[in-house]
């Protein structure tokens, strides 16, 4: 994987969208016009996830409830104005030479109710602190989000170096938690997330085995990079995805594998990542339009973001609203067994996104996929 192809973590959604309409309450999130992905799945939206025809989801105004038999839910795309604190410490086992990791929490936490834990691993040439938007969202939906540093050489990079901080801060928020997190913390409901060799690694972990529940993958990269080839840096996909038992979102952005750079090549990208999910597995597969693979990241105009193509700096505030609220609906689907998120993630107001041209529509997904 080239330096600059991890990057940009680019994109990938393609696959097959099917629409399903939503005529109830497609409001527009304050601030930001709704937009959600489609995604094919298997498990909780059927269709397999290597078939590609699935159900999506939007995001908008109210939180659909009621019509249909289905539960109501909090709007995913916009967070209460709720506090959040930030605890930022060393890694497992604690030393000053150890690698840093951040938590963001709800305060004050819901008395005598743990939080599910998500820990996310940031992507090559940005650090654990570029999210930080994404991170005060979610924990504003009452999560626990631990974002970790971990060890990168360009010359020969360890794959699974960020899979191993990961497993550094469940250690830690599960055994020995500082006071400000004791007693918060459930790891008994744990996402791991990622984005580019992050999202890789995420996915590593759960094909590990890892003790996981879902996993978010932002434009997750499967390039093999570095100069001396080495076995911290198998290909995932397809090799070893046909063991993959986990749920997982992955979203990825239409402009990745765009211009020179190419920052997310296709031949490496999230469409392949869905593509070789087994059938029976729930995957959701989402591509955000005009999107390139640094805009997970805070600021349209870091450095690092000027590697890969971006699109509009106009939509790119809105564009991350989608990400966001797509995560979270994913989180209350998959750790909090929330059924009224289903409406995001397969079909209520995808269409109406999908008009806002915050999504590709279900053709331009299949296209997309379907160049190599």
């Amino acid at each position: 994987m080239s330096l600059t192809s991890e990057l940009g973590l680019v994109g990938v959604i393609g696959a097959m969208a099917l629409v399903m309409a939503w005529a109830a309450g497609c409001g527009e999130a304050e601030g930001a016009d709704p937009l959600v992905g489609s995604t094919s799945t298997s498990g909780f939206g059927g269709g397999g996830a290597s078939g590609g025809a699935g159900g999506s989801a939007a995001a908008g105004g109210s939180s659909g409830g009621g019509a249909g038999g289905v539960a109501t839910v909090p709007d995913p795309f916009q967070p209460p104005a709720d506090n959040i604190d930030v605890w930022t410490g060393k890694l497992p086992p604690g030393g000053l030479l150890d690698h840093d990791v951040v938590v963001y929490f709800p305060n004050p936490a819901p008395p005598d109710t743990p939080l599910p834990l998500v820990v996310f691993a940031h992507g090559t040439g940005v650090g654990e602190n570029a999210y930080e938007d994404t991170f005060r969202h979610l924990a504003k939906f009452g999560y626990v989000v631990a974002s970790v540093e971990y060890s990168y050489n360009p010359i020969s990079p360890d794959h699974h170096a960020p899979a191993d901080s990961m497993l550094g801060a469940i250690e830690l928020l599960g055994q020995n938690p500082p006071g400000v997190l004791e007693s918060i913390v459930d790891v008994t409901r744990v996402a791991v997330g990622g984005h580019g060799l992050g999202a890789k690694a995420a996915l590593w972990m759960a094909l590990e085995g890892a003790d996981v529940d879902a996993v978010v993958a932002f434009d997750p990269i499967d390039d093999d990079e570095g100069l001396i080839p080495s076995a911290q840096r198998p290909s995932l996909t397809p090799e070893m995805m046909t063991s993959m038992a986990t749920p997982t979102l992955y979203l990825g952005s239409e402009l990745g594998p765009a211009g020179l750079s190419k920052c997310v090549p296709r031949e490496s990208n999230a469409c392949r990542f869905f593509e070789a999910t087994p059938s029976g597995i729930s995957a959701w597969l989402m591509v955000l339009a005009g999107f390139g693979h640094l805009q997970f990241v805070d600021g349209y105009n870091c450095m690092t973001c000027l590697t890969c193509n971006r699109g509009e700096e106009a939509e790119h505030d809105a564009t991350q609203v989608v990400a966001r609220g797509l995560t979270v609906a994913f989180l209350g689907a998959t750790l909090e067994g929330e059924s009224g998120y289903l409406q995001y993630l397969e079909g209520p107001q995808l269409q109406q996104l999908r008009d806002n041209g915050r999504l590709l529509d279900a053709q331009e997904q299949f296209q997309f996929c379907a160049e190599q």
